[in-house]
């Protein structure tokens, strides 16, 4: 697929070892790094690349995931079949992550492909989820309103929906779950 294409080529562009495409290990025990919040990460020598990683792609990640989509996605009804991938403002965490690198000058990509992250960026800004097809693309629109409360204990902080926590402009709003 193209997205898939499009992240290696992102990620082989970055000046450092990749934590998306090879989890970055310390030492011979080849333990993961800890994930702490950012100060105290990079004073206890946690490579920059993995504190960036950890602080936007994992922290986006998580927040738009148990935050957003997985709790609209469980709001779908039962019957009938549910899209198997969707795109939209969710893919935010891994457009986010190499925007981010690419301004702080620790990823240089090919104009193609930085012309291809900047698409997916205005999709992910402009738009809800979008299920692209053979020859449809459904694309449904932003919410209306969305409230969101701090992940306890989240370091990085993440954020979740609260129930009721989005609406749409028809005035549909995911059921309690």
């Amino acid at each position: 697929m193209e997205v898939s294409r499009l992240r290696g080529a992102l990620s082989a562009g970055v000046t450092h070892t990749d934590p998306e495409l090879s989890p970055a290990r310390r030492g011979k025990t080849k333990e993961p790094w800890p994930e702490l919040p950012a100060p105290a990460a990079l004073d206890s020598g946690v490579p920059l690349g993995v504190v960036l990683h950890h602080g936007v792609r994992t922290a986006l990640h998580r927040s738009l995931a148990h935050g957003w989509y997985l709790p609209l996605r469980a709001a779908l009804p039962a019957e009938g079949p549910v899209p198997v991938c969707w795109y939209g403002q969710q893919e935010a965490s891994w457009i986010g992550y190499y925007d981010a690198l690419h301004r702080l000058g620790l990823a240089e990509y090919r104009p193609d492909d930085s012309e291809h992250l900047g698409l997916w960026g205005t999709l992910a800004r402009s738009c809800g989820w979008w299920w692209p097809g053979e020859e449809v693309c459904v694309v449904v629109e932003r919410p209306e309103a969305v409230r969101t409360e701090p992940v306890p204990g989240a370091l990085h902080g993440e954020i979740r929906l609260p129930p009721r926590g989005v609406r749409y402009r028809d005035g549909w709003q995911p059921p309690l779950i």
